[in-house]
């Protein structure tokens, strides 16, 4: 009997690692696009703050930048690889903060019918990382190395 490979996904850590970036850098370019939206107009976007979410008239600028400028910051710190878990933890925020504040209407807000995606995606780079095609990787081999040179020095 033969094997249907159709169903099945082959076992290679260089694809996982593949789709990893994939995910990085798809998440990662939603996220600096929606920051430099919210950073270039934080008039609008404070506006849609106060009227959705009920957000003061004087706070919701500035909460416009810090949230745009948060969104470029994580985006491109995900697209890198670098401490991907707590910039996806931050847009876990975002994401689920978005969901709660248009009340899982998914027919109002900008384009608020793909957060549940979104917040799907962000939860595997939560739960996996950066994968080997990130500074993440490079960083722990490194230290990695560190630790084992330091090992033997002390035996």
């Amino acid at each position: 009997m033969t094997k249907c490979t159709i169903f099945q996904t082959p076992p290679s850590k260089n694809l996982i690692n593949v789709g990893l970036l994939a995910v990085r850098l798809g998440l990662g370019a939603g996220f600096l696009w929606a920051g430099i939206n919210k950073v270039s107009d934080p008039a609008a976007f404070g506006m849609m703050l106060q009227n959705m979410a009920g957000i003061d008239p004087m706070m919701a600028p500035n909460m416009a930048l810090l949230i745009g400028s948060l969104e470029i910051l994580s985006g491109v710190l995900i697209w890198i690889g670098l401490i991907t878990r707590i910039a996806t933890a931050y847009q876990l925020v975002v994401l689920v903060g978005a969901q709660v504040m248009f009340g899982f209407d998914f027919t109002m807000g900008p384009a608020i019918w793909k957060d549940p995606a979104l917040i799907g995606i962000a939860i595997m780079l939560l739960l996996y990382g950066s994968g080997k095609f990130g500074l993440d990787y490079l960083i722990s081999k490194s230290k990695s190395h560190q630790l084992v040179d330091h090992q033997e020095r002390i035996k």
